[in-house]
């Protein structure tokens, strides 16, 4: 545009000084070795114009040429973006309807001519895992990496994601180990290696991760108060028969927990399997003088003894909570005090009959051989089970 306007310039300045110049043509001579040319001023200016927009002319047909050609590889460029879109629209959906092969093969064909070849790739693995081809999906989380090496992390924990859901946990543990000494509070190292603890079960690593977690912000406090639990709770059933071994575990314990009915409840049950009901007896009353857990109380008639007073001592005293009554009742009835259990019994069936309080008031008829009524107390106890 610039070129035009100087170029109309150069005209108008002609046709306003041309009549002037044309009584005074002046002389031009161009020398160049044995050649010389010789001209008048205005024929030089003229012919410099025609020159120059012989120049310009030439730079518009190759413009045109040369454009034409950028227009036509574009098209072609354009057209195959097009396409490769696409195809990874149409592995997509294939993906969503469970069409793996189909969704991993329009995935890599995408790839070519994509414009985000990386995430091409990592969908291509994740539709080679779904069809259980390990090896085709590390190959595309390989490309991947090779389509963007700055990457390197964000597809080596998506390779460990993948073994993870696919149930390589001594592959993912390898690889994030080495991941955490060189990112040793990066959030999704971390949570992966909570994912393969719990898979293999891995307790104390668990509960030593546990509060990295929490202050990386991967667990609430709700959060890592259950996976606390739950981690304790799953050492003591690995510490089964082993006295010693369950003891040590037991005292290496939050106190807190320690006082968690259902861990009261899992690690009672266990010293019954290996010292006898006396060593749970002993667990569950300690616990049950600083707090009457229902779930404890409920337990206390499953106890056999050879001296019920400590229970019924304790029990006596504290009828009033929810539950004791109901044990003492049973615990009555194992220790021979039919009369105080039959009416114990009857009080609470009367407000809440329940399965265990009919089979308990059945063995009761049994001992006074009341067969009938033995009979039917079972038989209620059997409707009020589901039975």
């Amino acid at each position: 545009m610039i070129r035009l306007i100087i170029l109309v310039a150069v005209m108008v300045a002609g046709l306003a000084f041309g009549p002037e110049a044309s009584g005074n043509k002046g002389y031009v001579m161009i020398s160049l070795g044995n050649y010389t040319v010789e001209s008048s001023v205005t024929s030089a200016v003229i012919l410099a114009i025609l020159f120059y927009g012989l120049l310009l002319a030439v730079e518009w047909l190759l413009a045109r040429v040369f454009g034409l050609r950028r227009r036509t590889l574009g098209w072609y460029g354009s057209r195959r973006r097009r396409k490769a879109n696409q195809q990874t629209v149409a592995a997509t959906l294939a993906f969503a309807e469970g069409q793996y092969g189909q969704a991993e093969k329009l995935m890599v064909k995408g790839a070519r001519n994509s414009e985000t070849p990386l995430l091409n790739y990592l969908s291509a693995a994740k539709a080679a895992q779904a069809r259980g081809d390990e090896s085709r999906r590390d190959h595309y989380l390989q490309q991947a990496q090779e389509e963007h090496p700055k990457a390197e992390l964000a597809l080596t924990l998506t390779q460990t994601q993948l073994q993870i859901e696919q149930g390589q946990y001594e592959s993912a543990l390898a690889t994030l180990e080495s991941l955490r000494t060189l990112n040793p509070r990066h959030p999704m190292v971390l949570d992966q290696l909570r994912q393969v603890q719990l898979a293999r079960q891995d307790w104390p690593a668990l509960l030593e991760l546990i509060p990295i977690l929490h202050k990386v912000g991967r667990l609430t406090p709700k959060e890592e108060e259950a996976l606390t639990r739950q981690a304790w709770i799953g050492r003591l059933q690995q510490g089964a028969g082993d006295a010693d071994k369950l003891a040590a575990i037991w005292q290496a314990m939050p106190k807190k927990l320690r006082q968690d009915p259902e861990l009261l409840l899992g690690y009672g049950r266990q010293l019954q399997a290996l010292q006898g009901d006396q060593a749970a007896a002993q667990l569950w009353l300690d616990a049950l003088r600083k707090e009457a857990h229902p779930e404890l109380l409920a337990e206390l008639p499953r106890l056999r003894l050879d001296d019920y007073q400590p229970l019924l001592t304790l029990l006596g005293k504290m009828q009033d909570k929810p539950g004791a009554q109901a044990a003492l009742a049973q615990i009555c009835l194992l220790a021979g005090q039919l009369d105080q259990a039959q009416q114990l019994l009857e009080l609470e069936l009367a407000k809440a009959p329940s399965a265990a309080l009919c089979h308990a008031m059945g063995q009761l008829m049994d001992k006074r051989r009341l067969t009938n009524k033995a009979n039917e107390y079972y038989r209620q106890a059997l409707q009020l089970a589901g039975i």
